[in-house]
């Protein structure tokens, strides 16, 4: 039961088709809704089909054979392997099949023995249907949107519920021109099943009494009914009262009527026991079973491409939609620039101006203090006969006394160590980022002299 997680029952008949839907809740299923459509009425997709969720919530969709459709047959054998229970119910088949057995279907189910009884032979109910209704049936039903997963027979569920108290037949009649489901049970074993054909009108009460007294007939033969059947009625209050005055007049003890479970009651019931017991009574072909599931894979094949494909041309349109956004965009902006340039070149024209008037005016005010440490520092046995300073850069140049050539490293050594005070008050700071040794060339009784200096951030200026 934990596999699935819902369940569909869709019963067909000549006035049309009935949908029961079932969710799963726990070891059981839980009723939700039913739908009654008309034979050309699809079922509803969202319900019955199966798309990429089904993998991981797995849903149950169970056809109902129509009842006149089905032959039931029970056999006892001596062996409750399933295995070999199906070996020898292939080898009766053709005494069991009332058609050719290349030409049905069948399954079958082992009816559960008694405790009481271990040795007791397994009674098999066998399933059969004739093969090219059951392929035209299942057709109609793909033409419907339904792929069914089992193919059953509503009638077994009725009667595995059904209470045996005692030894006796129990009848369940159909509707009007419905077949009706006779069994026979005697020393707790079901020894004949068979549903039986009635044709709609008040022939059928007499026909489906000659049809039981033929069958008690052979059970008195075959040894299985040992005393006169108590007849078990199982119908609704108007069916019963069409059948009681009928089988009172054969049977010899008073009937005993007992309800029926209504179709919602039976298709959780058959839900219920398809989930937890598989496919052992399925009359699905495995032809058709393994078409489904190649249909199922191929649609989720398909389903799969064509949402990549969606969000293929989804993201081409989107980037074609924000490429169209963004040259809007860069079209404004640039018409934008354009609108600015005029005025955005006579600042930046007007800003370099401004920083050249003020490197001069900077460089203005360097080359003064630069004279002023000269004339500070400058010995009076020295001879300054040029000076010149460009882009931060100091270069002096003059004569000397040959024998007085220590006064101009006295000078040069000043000037290393000149100090300036920062406009920003500041503490005092060199003056000179680097001063370049002096040169002296001697040429008695004059010596000539040179050497520069840079000042801090002449890089810059």
């Amino acid at each position: 039961m934990a596999r699935w997680q819902s369940a569909n029952i869709v019963q067909s008949t000549s006035g049309g088709r009935q949908l029961w839907q079932f969710s799963a809740n726990g070891e059981r299923f839980t009723f939700n809704q039913n739908k009654v459509l008309s034979l050309s009425e699809p079922l509803p997709a969202g319900a019955v089909a199966k798309d990429w969720q089904t993998l991981f919530r797995k849903k149950l969709n169970v056809a109902w054979l129509p009842a006149d459709k089905v032959f039931l047959r029970v056999v006892h054998l001596p062996t409750s392997d399933v295995a070999e229970i199906q070996s020898m119910v292939e080898l009766q088949l053709e005494k069991l099949s009332p058609l050719p057995v290349t030409q049905i279907v069948w399954s079958l189910y082992p009816l559960p023995k008694d405790p009481a009884k271990p040795d007791a032979l397994q009674s098999v109910v066998v399933i059969i249907s004739l093969r090219d209704f059951v392929e035209g049936f299942l057709g109609e039903l793909e033409v419907s949107g339904y792929l069914a997963d089992r193919l059953e027979v509503s009638s077994l569920d009725q009667l595995l519920v059904t209470k045996i108290t005692d030894d006796g037949v129990w009848i369940y009649p159909g509707e009007n021109g419905e077949p009706v489901l006779v069994a026979w049970w005697y020393a707790g074993v079901l020894q004949n099943i068979a549903m039986l054909a009635m044709p709609p009108g008040p022939e059928r009460g007499p026909l489906l009494k000659s049809q039981m007294e033929q069958i008690a007939w052979a059970g008195e033969l075959d040894g299985w009914l040992t005393a006169p059947p108590k007849v078990h009625l199982v119908a609704t209050s108007a069916e019963a009262a069409f059948w009681q005055p009928i089988l009172q007049a054969w049977a010899e003890a008073p009937i005993e009527t007992t309800a029926p479970l209504t179709p919602t009651e039976l298709a959780s019931l058959n839900a219920q026991r398809v989930a937890a017991e598989g496919s052992r009574t399925n009359l699905l072909p495995a032809e058709f079973a393994t078409r489904y599931k190649q249909i199922f894979v191929d649609g989720l094949w398909l389903r799969g491409l064509l949402t990549a494909l969606v969000i293929y041309v989804f993201g081409v349109v989107a980037y074609f939609v924000a490429v169209g956004v963004m040259k809007y965009n860069y079209a404004k902006l640039d018409a934008y620039v354009k609108q600015l340039a005029p005025d955005y070149n006579a600042a930046v024209m007007n800003e370099t101006q401004i920083q050249i008037l003020k490197d001069r005016q900077e460089l203005k005010y360097a080359a003064l203090d630069c004279w002023k440490v000269v004339a500070e520092n400058l010995p009076t046995t020295i001879t300054l006969e040029s000076l010149s300073f460009q882009h931060g850069r100091l270069e002096m140049r003059g004569t000397v006394s040959s024998d007085q050539q220590l006064d101009v490293t006295v000078f040069n050594e000043a000037m290393r160590k000149a100090l300036t005070k920062p406009t920003d008050g500041s503490a005092p700071q060199l003056m000179f980022e680097e001063v370049s040794p002096p040169a002296i060339n001697s040429r008695p009784p004059l010596s000539d002299w040179h050497f520069g200096a840079t000042m801090k951030g002449a890089d810059n200026q």
